[in-house]
Parts: C-alpha cells; structure tokens; sequence
C-alpha cells in the first residue's frame, strides 16, 4: 500500500468524497505524525471551513483523530478538548479545536501560568459528612474517630476510616421486630463520602448528596431514598429487590453496578448503568436499562447510549467533562470546591470534553480551562466570575 498523505484526506473532505476508510487512515497518520505537519494540515482544514457559506458540525473524522493524538500525547496530563455545539459552525469548530490542540500538543506539559485572580486559597473536597441517626442524634464523621459509633438494635454502626462506614449486623429485620429504624448519611458541597449498608450493598456519596436508609432491611424490598449523586454496587438478594427512591421517580435493582445523578439544579436525573440491568420508573412510564446505557428523566424517560465508566470518574478522583457545556462544568466545580458561581456576560456556546483531577486547587483547574482560550476566571474569595 503506497504511503498515506494528509492532502488526500483534505481533497476528499472538500469534495465531500470521504470514506470510512479514509478516515481511517487520516487518524492512523495523526497518531505518529509531527506536530509541524498536523499544525500545517490542521490549518488547511480550517481554511478549508472559513470558505462554507452553510453552517454545520465539524467533521466527527476530525475531532475523534484529534482527541485520539491528545489522549496517546497527554497520557499522564490533565486534558481539556473543545468540541463545537451542533448550531455553530464548523469553522469555529476546526478553530477551537486547533487551538486547544496547539496548547495541549505542541507545547511543553508545563503548570499554566497565574492567569487566575483569586483572593484566597480553594483547596479541593475530601471525606466529609454528617451520619443522622433514627433517635436524631448527629455525628461529623470527618472529625468522628474510628470504631464503633453507635448500637442499633443488633447493628453496629462501625467507622472504618478513609472515609467509610460500614453497618455489621442482620441484613433483614428478626421476627417481631416490624418497626424500621432509618439513618440519613449527608455530604455538604465539597465533601464525599463511603457507605457499606446492613446486606453488604456499597454506596458512594458524590458532594451535596444524601441518603435515607433503613439500620436493617424489612422482610420486603431493600429501599432507600437519594439526593445529589450516588453510585451503588448492590449485593445479589433476588427476595429483596433493591430500589432507590429520587425525585419523584424509581431505579429498581436485583443486584447491579450504577450511578444515579439528581442534582436539583440539573435539568434531568440521569441513571446509568455499569453492569446487570435496572428498572427506571416514572409515573406509568418503565424502562429497563441495560450496561453503557442511561436513562435521562426530565418530563419523560429517554434511554440513551454512553460511556458509562465517565459517569462515575467523580468516585474515581476526576472531573470527567463529556461534551458538556460550561454552566454544566460549573456547577461541577462549585459543587465540589463549595463555590458560588457568577457569570459575566453570556457563557461560551462551545461544549468541552476531557478529565482533570479533583485533587487540584480551584485555581488549577480553572487555568486549565483557560488554556482553551474560550473563557476567563476572577476568584473572590469563595465566588467565581466567569468572563467571556
């Protein structure tokens, strides 16, 4: 096979004459090529976009070769991608994503510049959370020491440490004993927190989450109740389904891995599904779910094909951005940094893909952010300004 040149994919694309295979090829050649060359192509392509009168998406060939380079390039650093929404035009597109790849690419993997103004230091969230018990009894588990917190009954209410509590005892209520005892487990912005239920089921609280449940389950279904965002890896009881109870709708579950997020301040509650299968009911309307799917609730159930593993990077320590637009980054950041957040004129229309460590300042990941050279921070003291 004669040796693959850029041009050719650039002649194809304007002549609207492109294949799978060249596509193909265009991205196995991005994959080994020269910053020098893909920054002369690059600029080809959007020469190519400046001269369309209709507007349209940018070429999903060009951003999947694009974001497949930065990913085999930045392996170890943090990445931000810029993707364009589908009513702009695919010249902006190419542009903004060219100048993300510039920053990203060609550039040394360098700390970005001060470009922040800040006024104090926003440290990053951790392992906080307050435990509610049935009698009304509160406990800060991030200043609680390790061991037993408290009796109920025949459970033992055990803190294990590293931001964990676990429930040992009967998973199922003994006989004469009806009257279920409830416990609420709640994070504040910019905390987080693990919890090990009576029947071994684990649950991770992401940051302004809580969750109502009983000391020991009933002789019927296993049910608790949720706010904010949670993933759960329930344990296997076919007598006792699992069900999660949120915003006016039902996840139901026999045992399976999946994430739940139901922030008030979102516009959907979205569940989505790692393993097994899981029932989302809303009203009269059910669908049933299945791995890499997830099911958004707004005024009905749309079931929608993803990536289901960046749903839970929060738990895994990461930002993950999925072709999200910035108030949906936004509220990300404020939830987990306990920020509030103000804008300056109107946000960018552009959507952004790629992950950063939650482990960083606030002041980090915002010049991050600022490398795309589509948006602009001012910190004073714990309120950010985004500037166009």
């Amino acid at each position: 096979m004669r040796p693959y040149t850029p041009e050719e994919y650039l002649k194809k694309l304007q002549n609207n004459k492109l294949t799978d295979n060249d596509k193909q090829r265009f991205s196995e050649w991005m994959g080994h090529a020269d910053a020098a060359e893909v920054e002369a192509i690059m600029e080809k392509i959007a020469s190519h976009f400046e001269t369309q009168e209709d507007e349209g998406a940018i070429p999903s060939s060009v951003s999947d070769a694009i974001e497949q380079r930065i990913d085999e390039t930045q392996t170890h650093a943090p990445k931000i991608r810029t993707l364009i929404k589908r009513s702009l035009t695919a010249a902006a597109a190419v542009a903004a994503i060219f100048l993300t790849y510039h920053f990203l690419i060609t550039k040394p993997v360098v700390k970005p510049a001060n470009t922040v103004a800040r006024s104090i230091k926003i440290v990053p969230g951790g392992n906080k959370a307050v435990l509610t018990l049935g009698n009304g009894k509160s406990i800060v588990l991030d200043d609680a020491k390790n061991g037993v917190l408290a009796n109920q009954g025949k459970t033992k209410v055990v803190k294990t440490g590293n931001g964990r509590v676990i429930y040992a005892g009967d998973a199922q209520s003994t006989a004469g004993s009806d009257v279920l005892t409830f416990n609420t487990i709640s994070t504040p912005r910019g905390g987080q927190y693990q919890l090990e239920l009576p029947d071994g089921s684990k649950v991770w609280l992401n940051a302004a989450s809580s969750l109502r449940y009983p000391v020991h389950f009933g002789p019927g279904d296993r049910r608790v109740e949720l706010t904010g965002e949670a993933y759960f890896e329930v344990a296997k009881d076919k007598a006792h389904p699992f069900k999660v109870s949120v915003n006016n709708m039902e996840v139901r579950v026999l045992g399976t891995h999946f994430n739940i997020m139901a922030y008030n301040d979102e516009e959907a509650t979205k569940t989505t599904l790692l393993e097994g299968s899981v029932q989302v009911t809303q009203g009269a309307n059910q669908r049933i779910i299945v791995p890499g799917e997830q099911a958004v609730v707004g005024k009905g159930i749309e079931v929608i094909k993803v990536n289901a593993q960046e749903s839970i990077e929060w738990k895994n320590g990461k930002f993950n951005f999925a072709h999200e637009h910035l108030p949906e980054i936004m509220r990300k950041i404020a939830r987990w940094y306990d920020v509030d957040i103000a804008y300056d004129g109107k946000p960018t229309g552009l959507t952004f893909v790629g992950t950063l460590p939650r482990t960083e300042n606030i002041t980090d990941v915002l010049k991050y952010l600022e490398l795309t050279g589509l948006v602009h921070f001012k910190i004073t003291e714990r309120r950010v300004v985004v500037m166009q």
